[in-house]
């Protein structure tokens, strides 16, 4: 026996037997999701998979300003410099920021100063260059629990090896928005004289910031480092994002290898025995080799 039967727009037809116990369907129209669906379901993957692959590597150039108390500067009253001349030199570069950029993907980042031309400290009239902030590159690999600095003292380079610092972050439910991202607060305490108050961006997963900072649930956009100094005052330095623009093939994570590998103890030691050696050679007395 054969039947036709009408479902919708779909038409089946079926046929039974006597030793056919069960129906036997033929299909003769199959039901397609519209194009337009099917092209709303491939942008949202796309856009997903962009974004995915976006935050692979990030590129951040960061702004920083280092500010101190000048009522508790030490004075230079051995040096033939004036102390006036040093205190305006030092109140300059206070006033000009530092810039330094910071490659990363989730596993390992490069923090390096970039060198800007900056005609406010060129002032012929003074015998005093100031220039507040780190240089040199800092490597940080979170995988393999290692940090290289690059740090020249005495005119002799240097390659500090170091693990990766932790922090005991307290978060917060403050937030701010910088660079169009919310950012939310964090506090820190280094050790008894040494502060941090961060604010990271939980929609950029990456577990890092400017210098060695990092540790939280996001990329630090901005970091207050907060410090006492040995004559009672404080000093702060503010590092701020400026830009974040994703990465591609061409962007490169060197490994830095140029310089006399040493921990910190030992490139403390070193720096030591130089200025002693200095002291001594001023004193009067003759230089070591």
């Amino acid at each position: 026996m054969i039947k036709e039967t009408k479902c919708g727009m779909n038409k089946t037809r079926w046929t039974k037997t006597n030793s056919l116990k069960f129906p036997i369907f033929v299909s003769k129209q199959i039901k397609i999701p519209k194009i337009n669906q099917m092209k709303k379901i491939f942008l949202i993957l796309f856009a997903a998979g962009i974004l995915l692959n976006a935050q692979d590597k990030l590129i951040v150039e960061y702004e920083s300003f280092t500010k101190m108390e000048m009522d508790n500067i030490t004075t230079f009253s051995d040096s033939n410099i004036a102390d006036k001349e040093w205190q305006d030199a030092l109140k300059i570069a206070m006033e000009t920021p530092s810039y330094y950029q910071l490659i990363m993907t989730p596993d390992e980042s490069i923090y390096e100063y970039q060198e800007r031309i900056n005609n406010q400290q060129k002032d012929e009239g003074s015998r005093v260059y100031i220039s507040l902030g780190q240089r040199g590159k800092l490597y940080k690999n979170l995988k393999e629990n290692l940090v290289l600095r690059e740090a020249n003292s005495w005119n002799v380079d240097y390659l500090i090896q170091d693990s990766v610092k932790t922090y005991d972050w307290k978060i917060t439910r403050e937030s701010q928005e910088i660079l169009g991202y919310e950012v939310r607060k964090a506090t820190a305490e280094v050790d008894s004289t040494t502060n941090l108050v961060a604010w990271y961006a939980p929609r950029l997963s990456f577990k890092s910031g400017p210098d060695v900072y990092g540790g939280l649930p996001g990329l630090i956009l901005k970091l207050e480092r907060t410090s006492k100094t040995k004559t009672g005052g404080e000093q702060t330095q503010t590092t701020t994002a400026i830009s974040i623009q994703t990465g591609n093939e061409k962007t490169k994570i060197t490994r830095p290898k140029k310089g006399k590998l040493v921990n910190q103890k030992e490139f403390k030691e070193e720096n030591e025995k130089q200025m002693q050696k200095m002291k001594e050679m001023y004193d009067g007395g003759i230089d070591k080799d």
